[in-house]
């Protein structure tokens, strides 16, 4: 089969041959031993099943049975044959702890003696350590690269960088909050035919074929653009409304690397922030006009700056030469800084342009030039070209033992190990025959290098040491932990250090594995790892969701949500790098802030948009997580606070204690109340808690949340309660204050913070670390982890929950480098 053809193939294979295409490359474990079930045909073992089942059918089935199980668990039907059912073995081990723990039965039910607590509880442990110790279950399973983890990977890999993952469908959320969970990351054919294109689109950038190509150089000192779309000002001098706009007719290219060098000086202005440069690049088809913008450059001192912007021009709009009324690719700078006071009316002239007036108590940008210069480069072929293919004469293809050593090297890096021979050889022969299909070696190297893209070595994570390639070698062990490490603190492959370490045999000593996670969390790949758990712990993607009620909060600046979530993201890499207790996360009197946010919170002086740690007078009341308003916005409607969405995310998030799902026959509110619509969101929560049906679930949680009523939807502090009634709104007071079911209140955000701060305390820190833990593996705990889990709980606590020496001990654990504790720790 011609190599072309073969890669074809790939979009015709059914799900099922690449199902087994996968497992036949990554065989899975030798398969379970089945333990013994519920009723073992043993006597003695009978006798305690026969007393356990009897236990549980006269004090649990009421309420875990059939009909309208609680907590959706079902102990009627649970089987006990755990390693053919790992969910049974989570469930019982669930009740297990609500046994031990006298949670469960509830108050309000018939109560087990201590006598019998203990041998029901004595059976299911028994049962449990029976599974553990006869579980064969292999406790690294292979993880696909997430979305996030293909673009860095390939962005590392290339030295490109482009919208790698722009067609792969979305990751799998799973309930722990996370999108590397291994065991939902599906591979699909719509996978690998994304993969392909995206590996030959990218290649095409990298391995470059034809002759150097023709550069385009100009320099702009004015705008040569007359005509534009909207009421724009067009000026080199910019504040809020004017732009510099700069457009070449049709000496552009439209493939390769370009820069745009801008010159600017900077006017500032007492206590205001920083000019705001933005660059774009796009063109104006008619009546809209069409951009992409680099990030924003802040301009922190006075005087002249020269900046540099860089990018492949096939990822900006580009218009189609000879159409359209406005022909040209046109290069427009801004001044976005904006202080949120009121816009200046413009004036149109006798010339049809606008102008507007000068605002003088805002920074300027003096724009003095602009350069765009295109296809950039200082070698050809190019560095990334030359990084991957041996050199040769002009006009000469190199050798094959040349194009050996090039593949050698250059799936060292996609495969994170070094190369078998088996593999080399596969891969020679997928050349030679790409060879025939393609004039130019370059273009059958690229197709090569695009087969070795698609590989499961490429695409999966190595989490043990293994057989590969036709078992003519293995992966150490070193390679392997090199991988884990990079992926967990990095989200992207390892860099030449870690590489060289697993290379020597010496990243597994200790201290040079604790220095390597120190160098680690200083690099600004570090970024990605901060960026990744702190969205999906705290799930602060859903402050995107949250639609704002423009009635009651005319005047919000939507992109505030994107300063809400990088302070909690700030934040959190903050409490890394400082090496703070986890309790500062509900304790903590500061947060990071940037001047939008805060003078959204009304705290003068912080200026300029990068954040920084800022500390809140005692009167502020914030401070911590649940201060921030990105987590209050998405405890909201948008409108009002949500009391028990906030109550949900403090219980699932920070206790790792997520509430049962409501019954499906629970009335909605609106049937509770005709003038529902009307009523604030205590009075409709308390409408709803008056049903029997839903007083039960809502009385331990509650109050979590109607702490925090002093917090509106978008984060601000409130005395009262804003409603709108008709065309009015009538104002209540707050009432920040309610009972647990054990007459226990709570009151106020600080007796929140506090109560979980010291009677939740340790269970915030477990919280952490199974999450932290979880995110690290790349999947679930389980009943199988807990002794493990159970030491690094001792050693964290030892460490007074230390943030960077939790990374530390988890980089550190057996767990992490792959290797098992064992039955008998577990037994200990």
């Amino acid at each position: 089969m011609s190599s072309r053809l073969f890669i074809r193939s790939i979009r015709t294979l059914p799900l099922l041959l690449w199902v087994a295409l996968v497992l036949g490359i990554f065989p899975l474990a030798d398969g379970y031993r089945l333990i013994g079930r519920l009723f073992s045909s043993e006597p003695q073992e009978n006798d305690r099943a026969s007393i356990a089942l009897e236990l549980l059918r006269s004090n649990c089935f009421e309420c875990h049975s059939a009909t309208d199980p609680k907590a959706d668990l079902r102990l009627d039907s649970l089987k006990a044959d755990f390693l053919h059912d790992p969910v049974a073995a989570e469930n019982w081990q669930l009740a297990l702890d609500a046994i031990r723990s006298k949670e469960m039965p509830p108050p309000d039910k018939k109560q087990l003696s201590s006598s019998d607590r203990d041998t029901l509880a004595k059976w299911i442990e028994d049962e449990l350590r029976r599974y553990i110790k006869a579980s064969d279950v292999d406790r690294r399973p292979l993880r696909k690269l997430t979305r996030n983890e293909y673009q860095n990977t390939m962005r590392d890999l290339l030295g490109i960088d482009m919208d790698f993952a722009i067609d792969l469908p979305a990751d799998p959320i799973s309930p722990d909050g996370f999108t590397n969970d291994s065991r939902l990351l599906e591979l699909t054919p719509i996978h690998w035919e994304a993969y392909l294109e995206s590996a030959r689109k990218a290649l095409k950038r990298v391995i470059v074929s034809h002759d150097r190509p023709q550069e385009f150089h100009h320099t702009f000192e004015r705008s040569n653009v007359s005509a534009w779309h909207g009421e724009v000002h067009i000026t080199n001098d910019l504040g809020r409304r004017q732009q510099f706009l700069a457009k070449m007719e049709s000496a552009y290219p439209e493939q390769g690397e370009f820069l745009v060098r801008v010159g600017v000086a900077a006017e500032q202005k007492p206590n205001r922030g920083f000019p705001l440069l933005e660059v774009s690049v796009g063109y104006r088809p008619d009546t809209e006009i069409l951009f992409r913008e680099f990030p924003v450059v802040e301009v922190d001192s006075p005087g002249q700056h020269t900046y540099e912007f860089r990018g492949h021009i096939e990822d900006f709009p580009l218009p189609v030469r000879g159409q359209g009324k406005f022909p040209g690719l046109v290069v427009r700078v801004r001044n976005v800084y904006d202080d949120g006071s009121p816009l200046p009316e413009g004036t149109k002239g006798k010339d049809k342009k606008f102008s507007y007036p000068a605002e003088p108590h805002l920074p300027l940008l003096h724009v003095q030039s602009v350069e765009f210069h295109g296809p950039i480069f200082d070698t050809w072929p190019p560095a990334q070209h030359s990084e991957i293919v041996t050199a040769t004469e002009k006009g000469l293809d190199p050798k094959r033992s040349d194009v050996r050593r090039s593949l050698e090297k250059f799936v060292q890096r996609a495969f994170r190990r070094p190369a078998s021979k088996t593999e080399l050889r596969s891969l020679m022969k997928f050349y030679d025959k790409a060879k025939g299909e393609f004039p130019k070696f370059e273009d059958a190297f690229r197709e090569t290098l695009a087969f070795v893209l698609i590989q499961p070595d490429f695409l999966f994570i190595q989490s043990k040491e293994r057989q590969h390639a036709s078992e003519d070698s293995k992966t150490p062990v070193e390679w392997v932990l090199a991988s884990r490490l990079s992926y967990f603190l990095w989200s992207s492959m390892p860099d030449p250090r870690l590489f060289d370490l697993a290379k020597t045999g010496l990243l597994h000593q200790p201290e040079i594995l604790k220095a390597e996670v120190e160098r680690m969390l200083r690099s600004p790949k570090s970024s990605a790892f901060f960026e990744q758990f702190a969205d999906q712990w705290l799930a602060l993607n859903s402050i995107n969701n949250v639609e704002i009620n423009r009635e009651y909060y005319p005047n919000f600046d939507a992109s505030l949500k994107a300063d809400m979530i990088a302070e909690s993201r700030a934040f959190f890499a903050e409490m890394i790098r400082s090496n703070r207790s986890v309790q500062d996360f509900l304790l903590a009197d500061f947060s990071m802030l940037n001047e939008p946010l805060a003078r959204h919170y009304g705290v003068d002086g912080v200026f300029g948009i990068q954040f920084r740690r800022i500390q809140f007078p005692a009167v502020q009341q914030r401070g911590g997580l649940l201060g921030q308003a990105g987590v209050l916005l998405a405890g909201s409607t948008g409108a009002d606070s949500h009391p028990v969405r906030r109550a949900v995310w403090i219980r699932d998030r920070l206790l790792n204690d997520p509430p049962a799902p409501p019954p499906a026959n629970v009335p909605g509110l609106d049937s509770i109340d005709p003038k529902f619509h009307q009523l604030s969101m205590r009075e409709k929560l308390e409408a709803h808690r008056h049903e029997p049906s839903c007083a039960s679930c809502h009385r331990d949680l509650d109050p979590w949340g109607i702490a925090l009523e002093n917090f509106d939807a978008v984060g601000l502090w409130r005395d009262k309660i804003q409603t709108k009634q008709g065309d009015k709104f009538v104002a209540s007071p707050v009432v920040a204050k309610d009972v647990f079911s054990d007459g226990s209140e709570l009151s106020g955000p600080e007796q929140l913070k506090e109560r979980l701060a010291c009677e939740y305390g340790d269970k915030f820190a477990r919280s952490m670390l199974t999450r932290m833990l979880t995110y690290a593996l790349g999947r679930r705990l389980d009943v199988v982890d807990r002794a493990s889990v159970r030491e690094l709980e001792e050693r964290f606590t030892s460490q007074r929950y230390r943030m960077r020496d939790l990374l530390q001990l988890i980089v550190s654990s057996e767990l992490f480098q792959g290797r098992s504790f064992g039955s008998e720790q577990h037994d200990k």
